[in-house]
């Protein structure tokens, strides 16, 4: 399989030039996958390859977007690496967002605000013994439970968390990438960025395919190794989340750098 990917990544300039690519892929209610769809598009079209994006579903919880990509139903899917993902899919290997995703900020209360004012490193942090909430499956539950941090996983859609939040209780704050904490709070004024803290672990969003689109691997590795090589991918990035990580003062915060699994 391996010599069969090598030999169809370096022949496929020319299987592709000119053949157009549809490829089905999941959309979200809160617009963040644009960038993704962007990118993709962007990326091939640089390289001449001619794609067409189909979105049949308004908006898709992750965790049916797992399960219409093991179904072959979509074409690919953008999730943090993990060896599990890693052997159910065909993953494209270049990283999606410099990293920008496994950067995380929390998400509070807004009664909570100053609540993490004191803390200086994870000790601390556990000292305050405050529970995160994650979605199903996600991979900070493996980052939380190799650091010894409490949580809370809600199953189906993860979005709930956001009414979950609560000073007293329950789940006390929701960890999100710095690429996606600005505009999602924006959506939930009653919450609000715990202005202190980042959180930083090993891992990048990357691209799976379905079984049915492996085959499409290396045009698509290919055109995002180009992508990131000419500065496309800065340039997307900048245009989706350069505003907003000036605003969050990420060289301000106090870094706590997680075990990564």
């Amino acid at each position: 399989m391996k010599v069969w990917l090598l030999l169809l990544w370096l022949f496929c300039p020319f299987l592709y030039a000119g053949e157009p690519i549809e490829l089905i892929l999941p959309a979200s209610k809160d617009g963040s996958h644009e960038y993704y769809h962007e990118l993709l598009i962007s990326a091939l079209s640089a390289q001449g390859v001619e794609v067409t994006l189909v979105t049949p579903y308004s908006h898709v919880p992750q965790k049916r977007a797992v399960r219409l990509l093991e179904s072959q139903t979509i074409s690919l899917f953008w999730m943090l690496e993990t060896p599990k993902r890693n052997r159910q899919f065909t993953k494209v290997n270049v990283g999606l967002t410099n990293g920008f995703i496994s950067k995380r900020i929390l998400l509070v209360p807004r009664d909570d605000k100053e609540r993490y004012a004191q803390v200086k490193n994870l000790d601390d942090f556990r000292r305050i013994n405050t529970i995160g909430g994650f979605g199903a499956d996600w991979f900070d539950i493996e980052v939380w439970q190799a650091n010894k941090l409490p949580y809370i996983v809600r199953d189906g859609e993860w979005r709930a968390l956001y009414s979950m939040l609560s000073s007293k209780g329950g789940v006390n704050y929701f960890s999100r990438g710095a690429n996606e904490i600005w505009s999602e709070q924006k959506q939930h004024p009653y919450l609000v960025i715990e202005p202190h803290l980042l959180f930083t672990y090993k891992r990048d969003f990357v691209f799976y395919l379905s079984k049915q689109n492996a085959y499409l691997q290396p045009v698509i590795e290919s055109a995002l190794i180009k992508a990131k090589q000419s500065g496309l991918m800065d340039h997307l990035i900048k245009k989706y989340w350069t505003r907003h990580f000036n605003q969050l003062n990420l060289n301000q915060r106090v870094t706590i750098e997680l075990v990564t699994p």
